[in-house]
């Protein structure tokens, strides 16, 4: 490897390490939602937060239905608001580091293996504004998402006809974790 391709690789590394720094001091600023006492707020963040739960599905699961009143309120809320406004912030800027250690990184000086020359064209070619929105995105989704699982783990009053109501609109990027929330309560 050559020193340059070194340097390069050390650089991606402290961006990355940037990006997860940024995202973990905005949710640790962040005050609670919905009400929601401190300890029932560290509960819902690490559910709506988390993109791989594990071996803690087990636990967090019994944590979500020990506050299953105050969480299924906030569920419901965080389905329809998204993440706030300082977690969007807090992807967006991590998503723009991300960019700058794609763009910095010389991808022609290596052999991609797997990956068609059209789809790396296509990867070189993404622009700054579209990755990052995309990235923004996904997060949002994926929080509304997690939302509408934590829903179906918690049940109660209403939960299956607010999962069933956006279950059956094919539309809803939510629809498929709806179901699946369905499938799963139906399950216990």
């Amino acid at each position: 490897m050559h020193l340059a391709n070194h340097v390069n690789v050390r650089n991606i590394v402290r961006w990355l390490v940037a990006g997860a720094l940024t995202m973990m001091c905005a949710i640790a600023a962040a005050q609670p939602r919905y009400g929601l006492s401190p300890e029932v707020s560290a509960v819902f963040d690490r559910w709506v937060l988390a993109t791989c739960i594990g071996a803690e599905e087990r636990k967090l699961a019994e944590d979500l239905r020990r506050h299953s009143v105050p969480l299924a309120a906030a569920f419901r809320k965080a389905i329809a608001d998204g993440p706030p406004r300082d977690e969007l912030r807090a992807a967006r800027a991590a998503a723009e580091a991300r960019f700058a250690v794609r763009e910095k990184f010389p991808i022609q000086e290596y052999r991609v293996e797997g990956v068609s020359e059209k789809d790396l064209a296509a990867f070189s070619r993404v622009s700054r504004q579209s990755y990052v929105d995309d990235q923004v995105q996904r997060f949002a989704t994926g929080y509304r998402a997690n939302a509408v699982a934590g829903l179906g783990v918690i049940g109660g009053p209403g939960a299956r006809e607010v999962l069933t109501r956006i279950a059956s609109n094919r539309n809803d990027p939510l629809a498929l974790a709806a179901r699946e929330a369905i499938k799963a309560a139906d399950r216990r």
